[in-house]
Protein backbone atom coordinates (compact mmCIF):
# COMPACT_ATOMS: atom_id res chain seq x y z
CA UNK A 1 0.00 0.00 0.00
CA UNK A 2 3.08 2.15 0.87
CA UNK A 3 4.81 0.72 -2.07
CA UNK A 4 4.03 3.51 -4.49
CA UNK A 5 4.26 6.67 -2.36
CA UNK A 6 7.95 5.12 -1.64
CA UNK A 7 8.51 4.50 -5.19
CA UNK A 8 7.74 8.36 -6.03
CA UNK A 9 9.94 9.66 -3.05
CA UNK A 10 12.71 7.01 -4.46
CA UNK A 11 12.46 8.85 -7.93
CA UNK A 12 13.91 12.38 -6.53
CA UNK A 13 15.70 11.24 -3.28
CA UNK A 14 17.37 15.20 -3.19
CA UNK A 15 13.45 16.02 -2.89
CA UNK A 16 12.15 13.63 -0.72
CA UNK A 17 15.33 14.13 1.57
CA UNK A 18 14.63 18.30 1.92
CA UNK A 19 10.76 17.67 2.13
CA UNK A 20 11.59 15.46 4.98
CA UNK A 21 13.72 18.03 6.71
CA UNK A 22 10.96 20.65 6.11
CA UNK A 23 8.88 18.62 8.38
CA UNK A 24 11.20 18.05 11.16
CA UNK A 25 10.97 22.08 11.20
CA UNK A 26 7.55 22.27 10.88
CA UNK A 27 6.73 20.11 13.66
CA UNK A 28 8.92 22.23 15.78
CA UNK A 29 7.29 25.37 15.17
CA UNK A 30 4.28 23.35 15.70
CA UNK A 31 5.60 23.36 19.31
CA UNK A 32 4.85 27.18 19.42
CA UNK A 33 1.69 28.28 20.31
CA UNK A 34 2.15 25.75 23.12
CA UNK A 35 4.85 27.52 24.04
CA UNK A 36 3.13 30.74 24.03
CA UNK A 37 0.45 29.66 25.97
CA UNK A 38 2.68 28.18 28.41
CA UNK A 39 4.89 31.59 28.94
CA UNK A 40 1.61 33.66 28.37
CA UNK A 41 -0.71 32.38 31.69
CA UNK A 42 3.07 31.85 33.95
CA UNK A 43 4.89 35.03 32.79
CA UNK A 44 2.67 37.65 31.41
CA UNK A 45 -0.48 37.14 34.26
CA UNK A 46 2.41 36.77 37.10
CA UNK A 47 3.55 40.30 36.53
CA UNK A 48 0.95 42.19 33.96
CA UNK A 49 3.79 43.77 31.71
CA UNK A 50 2.35 44.62 28.37
CA UNK A 51 5.96 44.57 27.03
CA UNK A 52 6.39 41.24 27.83
CA UNK A 53 3.29 40.05 26.07
CA UNK A 54 3.68 41.70 22.79
CA UNK A 55 6.80 40.29 22.55
CA UNK A 56 5.37 36.61 23.24
CA UNK A 57 2.79 37.77 20.55
CA UNK A 58 5.21 39.00 17.97
CA UNK A 59 7.30 35.82 18.36
CA UNK A 60 3.83 33.67 17.43
CA UNK A 61 3.38 35.33 14.41
CA UNK A 62 6.34 34.77 13.10
CA UNK A 63 6.66 30.95 13.98
CA UNK A 64 3.14 30.76 12.66
CA UNK A 65 3.80 32.58 9.04
CA UNK A 66 7.53 30.59 9.00
CA UNK A 67 4.83 27.29 9.23
CA UNK A 68 2.68 28.49 6.70
CA UNK A 69 5.67 29.26 4.52
CA UNK A 70 7.51 25.81 5.20
CA UNK A 71 4.47 24.01 4.56
CA UNK A 72 3.56 25.85 1.46
CA UNK A 73 7.45 24.97 -0.36
CA UNK A 74 6.99 21.42 1.03
CA UNK A 75 3.97 20.94 -1.09
CA UNK A 76 5.71 22.36 -3.73
CA UNK A 77 8.53 19.79 -3.72
CA UNK A 78 6.38 16.94 -3.30
CA UNK A 79 4.15 18.29 -5.91
CA UNK A 80 6.95 18.30 -8.43
CA UNK A 81 7.83 14.67 -7.31
CA UNK A 82 4.06 13.57 -7.69
CA UNK A 83 3.65 15.19 -11.06
CA UNK A 84 6.45 13.66 -12.61
CA UNK A 85 5.58 10.30 -11.18
CA UNK A 86 2.29 11.05 -12.85
CA UNK A 87 3.25 12.40 -16.50
CA UNK A 88 5.47 9.09 -16.85
CA UNK A 89 3.02 6.85 -15.60
CA UNK A 90 0.07 8.58 -17.94
CA UNK A 91 2.53 8.25 -21.10
CA UNK A 92 3.47 4.82 -20.06
CA UNK A 93 0.07 3.78 -20.22
CA UNK A 94 -1.64 5.53 -22.57
CA UNK A 95 1.12 4.63 -25.12
CA UNK A 96 0.10 1.03 -24.79
CA UNK A 97 -3.74 1.47 -24.34
CA UNK A 98 -6.36 0.78 -27.38
CA UNK A 99 -8.98 3.00 -27.75
CA UNK A 100 -11.63 1.08 -26.29
CA UNK A 101 -9.41 1.05 -23.00
CA UNK A 102 -8.61 4.28 -22.99
CA UNK A 103 -11.65 5.65 -20.91
CA UNK A 104 -11.23 3.32 -17.94
CA UNK A 105 -7.15 3.41 -17.92
CA UNK A 106 -7.25 7.34 -17.52
CA UNK A 107 -9.96 6.95 -14.57
CA UNK A 108 -7.34 4.61 -13.13
CA UNK A 109 -4.77 7.14 -13.51
CA UNK A 110 -6.62 9.72 -12.45
CA UNK A 111 -7.64 7.82 -9.06
CA UNK A 112 -4.09 7.18 -8.37
CA UNK A 113 -3.42 10.95 -9.66
CA UNK A 114 -5.65 12.31 -6.13
CA UNK A 115 -4.79 8.88 -4.23
CA UNK A 116 -0.83 9.48 -4.22
CA UNK A 117 -0.52 13.09 -4.15
CA UNK A 118 1.70 15.61 -2.32
CA UNK A 119 -1.10 16.10 0.30
CA UNK A 120 -1.29 12.59 0.77
CA UNK A 121 2.68 11.84 1.65
CA UNK A 122 2.92 15.57 3.28
CA UNK A 123 0.03 13.73 5.56
CA UNK A 124 2.14 10.96 6.39
CA UNK A 125 5.41 13.45 7.13
CA UNK A 126 3.58 15.27 9.70
CA UNK A 127 3.56 11.61 11.82
CA UNK A 128 6.73 12.74 12.69
CA UNK A 129 5.29 15.80 14.83
CA UNK A 130 2.63 13.27 16.62
CA UNK A 131 5.81 11.57 17.52
CA UNK A 132 7.64 14.96 18.71
CA UNK A 133 4.82 16.08 20.79
CA UNK A 134 3.82 13.26 22.55
CA UNK A 135 7.56 13.19 23.14
CA UNK A 136 7.01 16.50 24.93
CA UNK A 137 4.34 15.50 26.43
CA UNK A 138 5.72 12.37 28.24
CA UNK A 139 8.50 14.46 29.24
CA UNK A 140 6.44 17.06 30.53
CA UNK A 141 4.24 14.97 32.56
CA UNK A 142 4.10 10.71 32.31
CA UNK A 143 0.66 11.02 33.60
CA UNK A 144 -0.59 13.33 30.92
CA UNK A 145 1.33 11.40 28.52
CA UNK A 146 -0.87 8.08 28.80
CA UNK A 147 -3.53 10.50 29.01
CA UNK A 148 -2.81 11.61 25.56
CA UNK A 149 -1.65 8.13 24.12
CA UNK A 150 -5.08 6.43 25.27
CA UNK A 151 -7.43 9.41 24.00
CA UNK A 152 -5.26 9.64 20.44
CA UNK A 153 -5.73 5.44 20.48
CA UNK A 154 -9.30 5.27 20.87
CA UNK A 155 -10.17 8.80 18.52
CA UNK A 156 -8.12 6.82 15.89
CA UNK A 157 -10.15 3.26 16.75
CA UNK A 158 -12.93 5.38 15.71
CA UNK A 159 -12.05 7.13 12.81
CA UNK A 160 -10.47 4.03 11.27
CA UNK A 161 -14.22 2.31 12.18
CA UNK A 162 -16.00 5.20 10.22
CA UNK A 163 -13.35 5.07 7.51
CA UNK A 164 -14.14 1.23 6.82
CA UNK A 165 -17.76 2.50 6.62
CA UNK A 166 -17.35 5.10 4.66
CA UNK A 167 -15.60 2.25 2.07
CA UNK A 168 -18.56 -0.14 1.83
CA UNK A 169 -20.79 2.91 0.90
CA UNK A 170 -18.82 4.40 -1.29
CA UNK A 171 -18.25 0.57 -2.65
CA UNK A 172 -21.88 0.62 -2.69
CA UNK A 173 -22.51 3.86 -4.88
CA UNK A 174 -19.62 2.73 -7.48
CA UNK A 175 -21.76 -0.52 -7.94
CA UNK A 176 -24.67 1.07 -8.53
CA UNK A 177 -23.21 3.74 -11.30
CA UNK A 178 -21.99 -0.18 -12.97
CA UNK A 179 -25.19 -0.69 -12.61
CA UNK A 180 -26.55 2.21 -14.93
CA UNK A 181 -24.24 1.29 -18.02
CA UNK A 182 -25.15 -3.21 -17.41
CA UNK A 183 -29.21 -1.70 -17.91
CA UNK A 184 -30.45 -2.09 -21.44
CA UNK A 185 -34.32 -1.12 -21.10
CA UNK A 186 -35.28 2.87 -20.32
CA UNK A 187 -36.86 2.02 -17.17
CA UNK A 188 -34.44 -0.03 -16.13
CA UNK A 189 -32.12 2.57 -17.10
CA UNK A 190 -34.18 5.45 -14.94
CA UNK A 191 -34.33 2.71 -11.71
CA UNK A 192 -30.46 2.48 -11.84
CA UNK A 193 -29.71 6.29 -12.04
CA UNK A 194 -32.02 6.84 -9.05
CA UNK A 195 -30.72 3.59 -7.01
CA UNK A 196 -27.01 5.35 -7.94
CA UNK A 197 -28.55 8.89 -6.76
CA UNK A 198 -29.42 7.30 -3.29
CA UNK A 199 -26.22 5.32 -2.97
CA UNK A 200 -24.45 8.69 -3.15
CA UNK A 201 -26.85 10.65 -0.75
CA UNK A 202 -26.06 7.88 1.75
CA UNK A 203 -22.13 8.46 1.01
CA UNK A 204 -22.79 11.82 1.93
CA UNK A 205 -24.15 10.70 5.27
CA UNK A 206 -21.80 8.74 5.99
CA UNK A 207 -19.04 11.70 5.51
CA UNK A 208 -21.33 13.79 7.41
CA UNK A 209 -21.39 11.68 10.96
CA UNK A 210 -17.57 10.80 9.88
CA UNK A 211 -16.80 14.59 9.76
CA UNK A 212 -18.79 14.83 12.98
CA UNK A 213 -17.54 12.19 14.93
CA UNK A 214 -13.72 13.32 14.47
CA UNK A 215 -15.06 16.67 16.03
CA UNK A 216 -16.51 14.89 18.58
CA UNK A 217 -13.68 12.66 19.05
CA UNK A 218 -10.93 15.62 19.28
CA UNK A 219 -12.88 17.67 21.55
CA UNK A 220 -13.72 14.43 23.82
CA UNK A 221 -9.40 13.97 23.76
CA UNK A 222 -8.59 17.70 24.34
CA UNK A 223 -11.19 17.55 27.40
CA UNK A 224 -10.12 14.14 28.99
CA UNK A 225 -6.28 15.51 29.40
CA UNK A 226 -7.77 19.16 30.01
CA UNK A 227 -9.22 16.80 33.39
CA UNK A 228 -5.95 15.08 33.94
CA UNK A 229 -3.93 18.03 33.87
CA UNK A 230 -5.95 19.77 36.09
CA UNK A 231 -6.25 17.48 38.95
CA UNK A 232 -2.09 17.87 39.05
CA UNK A 233 -2.31 21.56 38.84
CA UNK A 234 -4.86 21.44 41.91
CA UNK A 235 -2.25 18.74 43.58
CA UNK A 236 0.84 21.35 42.80
CA UNK A 237 2.63 18.94 40.21
CA UNK A 238 1.67 20.81 36.77
CA UNK A 239 1.48 24.82 36.75
CA UNK A 240 -1.66 26.21 35.00
CA UNK A 241 0.26 27.49 32.67
CA UNK A 242 2.00 24.69 31.63
CA UNK A 243 -1.43 22.75 31.08
CA UNK A 244 -2.45 25.08 28.69
CA UNK A 245 0.35 24.37 26.72
CA UNK A 246 -0.74 21.23 26.89
CA UNK A 247 -3.87 20.89 26.32
CA UNK A 248 -2.63 22.46 22.69
CA UNK A 249 0.37 20.12 21.85
CA UNK A 250 -2.55 17.24 22.75
CA UNK A 251 -5.26 18.72 20.05
CA UNK A 252 -2.83 19.14 17.51
CA UNK A 253 -0.84 15.80 18.16
CA UNK A 254 -4.47 14.29 17.88
CA UNK A 255 -5.90 16.14 14.89
CA UNK A 256 -2.72 15.60 13.09
CA UNK A 257 -2.76 11.38 14.13
CA UNK A 258 -6.20 11.20 12.80
CA UNK A 259 -5.58 13.13 9.55
CA UNK A 260 -2.81 10.20 8.94
CA UNK A 261 -5.42 8.02 9.90
CA UNK A 262 -7.77 9.23 7.10
CA UNK A 263 -5.08 9.59 4.54
CA UNK A 264 -4.51 5.46 5.25
CA UNK A 265 -8.15 5.00 4.34
CA UNK A 266 -7.92 7.04 1.04
CA UNK A 267 -4.34 4.96 0.16
CA UNK A 268 -6.59 1.62 0.23
CA UNK A 269 -9.36 2.89 -1.44
CA UNK A 270 -6.77 3.88 -4.34
CA UNK A 271 -4.88 0.36 -4.15
CA UNK A 272 -7.09 -1.42 -6.57
CA UNK A 273 -6.69 1.28 -8.94
CA UNK A 274 -2.61 0.90 -8.51
CA UNK A 275 -3.06 -2.94 -8.80
CA UNK A 276 -4.69 -2.72 -11.63
CA UNK A 277 -2.62 -0.84 -13.51
CA UNK A 278 0.36 -2.47 -12.66
CA UNK A 279 -1.31 -5.60 -13.93
CA UNK A 280 -2.01 -4.02 -17.00
CA UNK A 281 1.89 -2.89 -17.54
CA UNK A 282 3.04 -6.15 -16.92
CA UNK A 283 0.42 -8.50 -19.12
CA UNK A 284 0.75 -5.72 -22.07
CA UNK A 285 -2.38 -6.09 -22.91
CA UNK A 286 -5.02 -3.01 -24.15
CA UNK A 287 -6.72 -3.29 -21.10
CA UNK A 288 -6.83 -1.66 -17.65
CA UNK A 289 -9.27 -3.13 -16.06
Amino acid sequence: MFSELTRRLATQPLLAGLAVALSVVIAILGLMPSVYAAQVMGRFTAHGQMGTLVTLSLGLVLAILAEMGLRTLRHRLLEGICLSADDSLSVEILSRTGEAARGPAIGALEMIAGTYSAAKIAAFMDVAAVVLYLAALWLLSPAVGVAVSAAMVAAIAVELALSRIAAVAGAGRDGARGGIFSATEAGTVLSAVVHWMDQGAAVARVANVRETAMGAANSAAYAFVLAVGAVMVVDGTLSAGTLFGIGLIASRAIGTALKAAGTLNDLKRGQPAMEAVVRFLQSGKGSAS
